[in-house]
């Protein structure tokens, strides 16, 4: 594979000059297993992201994610662990002869000429080693200052501030009074699928139901995944305030001491518009995620919250009963005469090999593959909800959109082969007109427009700015995000309050 090539070989190399610089036995083992710690670390990044370590892997170094992470992937952790052992005791004794065979001058040179191709990347130097190890120290490095002047940065200068963020009126934002203003329009129903990328929709054996939807209603091909919005949390976040999910700091937990964010986010616009805003999804302790739901004001509705009548499943549910659930949610909330938002994220088709739900065997046909088999239970599951939303007549003011929270992570499984045979991208579908939208499908869109598209093709009427809004419809907001992911560090980083005053 092309690029474990890329990422072993030139480590493999700096480990073994270096390690035979040294006489002492102890002196060339310490180097050997430091290296080697990181050598594993980049081959598990590949492995699961389908990169070298960056900003993503980063953030998920910390202690809670890793053992969930290791009941999760229990065989991938043993095997980890064995190559670990293996590559420790193959370089100490290459190192052991180099040093025997080789001139002192030539091991250097093989250590200078191995650390300089760390920089190259066929795709460029910002997807080489040392350019993602730059992205985390940018990223990191973005300091906190005055939420106003972090804005700044990137020339927003009229930015309609939030007063109470959420109901119950814990905080308010001293940038002016009763700024942010909303006036409800349709329901929304917001369904993110995990991994789910547009290539599945190629594979038309496996998605029948989406392919059909994508025919019916409007569909945006032209999507491309950008920086700070390649996983699932990442993806939330970015949808909901328009912001990618860069944060300053040096920490692996980015906002979690937070009690609220300055940014404007869709949970803000909707309940100051009267809105009931619910959030559907498995294992919301996993990565933080359901702490950010709630930091934007958002409840969530998961398995920790519900009666036990779900089976147990990876990230707590299977798609099946997310679906199950969310059809309560709608029907709860339409009880209630007032307008709602719903947004749902599913979990099934999780990197690498999906959750398989053995009680999608009835319902759907057998598959080549587990990940095969979870994503014709999601196209099905899917189907089956949107159907059942439009024969109650739920459709009738109600907006959904599908879209996938990221390419799907991973390197040389079948799936990202199927996957790799085209351009790998994402999309939006939405029942929602273009005219709404305010966007031609023949336009290139991206994640930090979700926000907009989402208020634009509900109807909902408000004052709020995001990012996008600030950007042109014809630049490349994908480089945008790139070029300046350290104000978009720092906005993050001073948009978070740890405490919350009440005014």
């Amino acid at each position: 594979m092309p690029l474990s090539s890329l990422v072993v070989l030139p480590l493999l190399i700096i480990a073994i000059s270096l390690a035979s610089l040294f006489k002492s036995k102890i002196a060339r083992l310490t180097i050997i297993f430091v290296l080697t710690i990181f050598i594993v670390m980049e081959l598990t990044s590949i492995y699961f992201s389908g990169g070298f370590i960056d900003y993503q892997f980063f953030i998920n170094l910390n202690i809670n994610d890793i053992i969930e992470g290791l009941f999760i992937f229990k065989w991938q952790a043993a095997f980890v662990v064995a190559v670990f052992l293996v590559l420790v005791l193959v370089l100490y004794l290459l190192a052991k002869v180099l040093r025997s065979h080789c001139f002192f001058l030539w091991r250097i040179m093989f250590a200078i000429l191995a650390t300089v191709s760390l920089g190259y990347s066929p795709t460029g130097y910002p997807n080489s080693l040392l350019g993602r190890l730059e992205e985390i120290y940018k990223v990191t490095s973005a300091p906190f200052i005055p939420f106003q002047q972090s804005l700044q940065l990137l020339n927003i200068t009229d930015y309609v501030y939030k007063n109470n963020v959420y109901k119950k009126g814990i905080y308010k934002n001293g940038g002016g009074k009763d700024q942010l203003q909303s006036q409800a329009g349709k329901n929304i129903v917001v369904i993110s699928l995990e991994s789910f990328e547009q290539g599945f929709l190629d594979q038309k054996e496996l998605t029948p139901n989406l392919n059909q939807l994508s025919q019916n209603y409007t569909f945006f091909p032209h999507m491309p995944m950008s920086l700070g919005s390649s996983w699932t949390a990442a993806s939330m976040y970015t949808y909901m305030t328009g912001m990618p999910f860069l944060v300053g700091g040096f920490t692996t937990k980015p906002l979690a001491e937070a009690k609220a964010t300055q940014l404007v986010s869709l949970g803000d616009v909707l309940q100051t518009a009267g809105y009931q805003t619910r959030y559907v999804i498995g294992g919301p302790s996993f990565a933080g995620i359901g702490h950010l739901i709630n930091l934007l004001g958002i409840d969530v509705i998961s398995e920790e919250n519900l009666p036990p009548n779900y089976p147990k499943a990876p990230f707590g549910l299977y798609d099946k009963d997310i679906f199950a659930i969310a059809k309560n949610q709608v029907a709860e909330m339409q009880q209630t005469g007032k307008p709602f938002a719903l947004f749902i994220s599913t979990v099934s088709t999780h990197a690498p090999n999906g959750f398989r739900d053995n009680r999608m065997q009835k319902l759907i046909a057998p598959q080549a593959d587990d990940m095969s088999f979870a994503a014709a239970s999601l196209d099905f599951n899917l189907g089956q909800f949107i159907r059942q939303l439009k024969d109650e007549g739920v459709l009738e003011n109600t907006v959904f959109y599908i879209f996938p929270d990221h390419l799907m992570m991973g390197a040389a499984t079948p799936t990202i082969e199927r996957l790799s045979q085209k351009e790998r991208l994402l999309y939006l579908l939405t029942n929602a007109t273009e005219y709404d939208l305010q966007k031609s499908v023949e336009q290139t869109i991206y994640q930090i427009d979700l926000p907009r598209l989402i208020l634009n093709g509900a109807q909902v009427m408000t004052n709020a700015k995001f990012l996008t809004d600030y950007l042109s419809n014809t630049r490349d907001k994908k480089l945008f995000v790139q070029q300046h992911k350290k104000s978009i560090a720092t906005i993050n980083r001073s948009a978070a309050l740890s405490i919350v005053i009440n005014k």
